[in-house]
């Protein structure tokens, strides 16, 4: 199984994110200045997550030259030399001359944006050996609808990107997405949140889940929904949420003619997670947070001379942290606890290890921000579905990301990264280490567009009896932006 990262609704209020918002919601008093601050911080950290998801598996469409913020509730009226708010990064300060101002529609904006991109990849297969170059073009429209209210939240998005390789026609792909996400105010301190959002997209040839022999990429669907409670803006805080998901994988066409079926990768996974979190002092907060899961697959997983696998699980995750609130410099996040996955089959040994997690935004100054995300997270293996008889039932992932962005100029904006993945295979002799170092410009023509490059150098070496092999790769991507 592939769980990718994506780009959950900002208003779910993530583990973290919610004792953020509370510390904002009181520093900044009326409603609606909170609810500018907090769409700040969301954009903020759903550009970081996003900048994080694209080091570690790049792919020609998301590749970004600098994290794109979402775009403004409405037409900024920032002052150029307005200071930095919490947890914002110099790429996401207001610049309303260059800002999307969008298209009112009563109460909502809309923002129509399409980004022409070109990419080079020199190893389109991830391959160690007889590698493959080719050029990339990719045309990912996108819209988003956002209220424009002095309470409650509803934002609607929708996009798709269409990629042609102009010699691997086999690895064209049509990716599309629908989402809406809101936010119900009770009252001042109290909030009901929720979401839902579908995906139709493509498995990355540099995946370690992709199946051998196949002729194109694996085609997959994902469905989610979320809904949680919160209370913000007191000493204590705290946040219920439920998240559940459901992944459909399509059989995939293998080379010579056959087909690789992949159903027995569908899945449903469901995950009740709690956070209660005190205020110690103004900026500075502790937090204990707890997630259940359960995983339950259409199909077990045939094993050539065995019986199938039942690959159905359930786990847990258990921190405490702190977070570190300080205007305008500092945003830190950090935790520490333990994670299990437990799985029905006997033959399948657990998966679990120490958790750790870390998110820090400095603001060197206020032209430089040095962000730092941490996180482990259990990955089902798609590995003995093609049939190398193996009892591995995933891995342990763990991710550094280090990211410097620098306004250069007003309108010239540079970024620097660097992503180090860890991939540790339970019950086999298999490590996995990934490395993606890339930078990336954005130049700001004026509110309507904009133009970018990056170049990420990828390298993944595999360890052990039953390692695979691990490959190198550079990148290059020329983008055009345009929006209104």
């Amino acid at each position: 199984m592939r769980i990718g990262l994506t780009a959950r609704p900002c208003n779910s209020l993530a583990p973290g994110v919610s004792s953020v918002l509370a510390d904002q919601r009181k520093a900044m008093g009326p409603m609606k200045s909170y609810r500018s601050a907090t769409l700040s911080l969301c954009g903020g950290l759903v550009a970081a997550l996003l900048s994080s998801a694209a080091s570690a598996q790049p792919s020609p469409q998301n590749i970004p030259e600098i994290p794109t913020p979402r775009p403004p509730v409405a037409p900024g009226v920032a002052a150029p030399e307005q200071p930095l708010a919490r947890g914002q990064r110099v790429t996401e300060r207001p610049r309303p001359e260059y800002d999307a101002r969008g298209v009112r529609l009563g109460t909502f904006f809309l923002y129509p944006r399409v980004e022409l991109d070109e990419l080079f990849n020199d190893n389109v297969f991830a391959t160690n050996s007889n590698k493959s170059s080719d050029f990339i073009t990719a045309v990912s429209p996108t819209l988003e609808l956002r209220s424009n209210w002095s309470r409650h939240e509803l934002d609607l998005r929708t996009g798709l990107s269409k990629g042609w390789y102009l010699d691997n026609s086999s690895e064209d792909y049509l990716d599309y997405f629908a989402a809406g996400d809101g936010r119900f105010d009770i009252d001042r301190n109290h909030a009901i949140t929720g979401g839902a959002r579908y995906e139709r997209l493509h498995e990355e040839r540099d995946s370690p889940d992709t199946p051998g022999g196949a002729a194109e990429p694996v085609e997959f669907n994902i469905y989610s929904a979320n809904a949680g409670f919160v209370q913000q803006g007191l000493r204590v805080g705290y946040e219920a949420l439920m998240d559940v998901r459901r992944e459909e994988y399509e059989a995939v066409p293998a080379v010579g003619g056959s087909v690789i079926s992949q159903s027995i990768r569908d899945v449903n996974i469901y995950t009740p997670s709690a956070r209660v979190s005190y205020e110690v002092a103004p900026g500075y907060r502790g937090f204990v947070r707890g997630a259940v899961n359960w995983r339950n697959y259409d199909h077990t997983s045939p094993i050539a001379g065995a019986a199938d696998l039942d690959r159905d699980s359930w786990g847990y995750r258990a921190d405490v942290g702190a977070t570190v609130d300080i205007t305008g410099v500092t945003y830190a996040e950090a935790s520490i606890g333990y994670l299990s996955q437990e799985y029905n089959d006997d033959r399948l040994s657990a998966i679990n290890g120490f958790d750790v997690g870390a998110r820090v935004v400095w603001n060197a100054t206020q032209l430089t921000s040095v962000v730092l995300n941490v996180d482990r997270q259990v990955q089902d293996s798609n590995n003995f579905a093609v049939g190398v008889g193996t009892t591995s039932p995933g891995y342990l992932r763990s991710n550094v990301g280090l990211s410097v962005d620098h306004e250069l100029f007003r309108n010239l904006l540079l970024n620097g990264r660097i992503n180090y993945q860890n991939d540790d295979y339970e019950g086999i002799d298999r490590t996995d280490n990934r490395f993606d170092i890339g930078a990336g410009v954005r130049y700001l023509l004026n509110n309507n567009a904009y133009l970018g490059g990056s170049y990420t150098l990828t390298r993944r070496d595999s360890d052990g009896a039953l390692a695979t092999g691990g490959f190198t790769r550079n990148l290059f991507l020329i983008r055009l932006g345009l929006q209104l």
